[in-house]
């Protein structure tokens, strides 16, 4: 049993390492990921507690779907910075804040999980994903149009 969940923690770290090789071809702070992939799984440790101290059963299938949701943030700023590399357009100002909105996101999340825990009221999310992408767009419609004017 032990083994096999060891197993399952390398596989885990192996994902990161391509997110690590794009982000020296993109020439972007590794560290920022590491903090971030760091807070995605301390969220989803405290999620796990969380849902337990609510006196619900665990289930894999919603720890998996946690997981591949976490996999999806962090590719997010990651597929926006490479597509603006692609079309020479430089948007690491964008990255970072996109990131750093994540981040705090994340820190949210993780508080609210410690909250929950300790007082076994359940706090409401802030959806903040909706409305990074809903900024991406809209930062990327303004540059676009703004390249169709040159």
């Amino acid at each position: 049993m032990e083994q096999s969940l060891t197993l399952k923690m390398m596989y885990m770290n192996l994902l990161y390492l391509p997110f690590i090789a794009l982000m020296q071809y993109l020439k972007l702070d590794t560290e920022v990921l590491a903090i971030f992939s760091g807070l995605l799984i301390i969220d989803i440790i405290t999620g796990w507690f969380k849902v337990i101290s609510l006196g619900m059963k665990p289930r894999s299938w919603r720890l998996a779907n946690g997981i591949i949701s976490k996999v999806v943030l962090i590719t997010i700023p990651l597929v926006m910075a490479l597509g603006a590399k692609a079309v020479h357009v430089d948007i690491t100002w964008l990255f970072y804040v996109v990131v750093d909105a994540l981040i705090l996101s994340e820190v949210y999340s993780i508080l609210g999980n410690i909250y929950t825990i300790n007082t076994k009221k359940h706090v409401e999310e802030f959806d903040v994903l909706s409305k990074i992408l809903k900024l991406i767009r809209n930062t990327l419609n303004k540059i676009l149009k703004d390249s169709d004017n040159v």
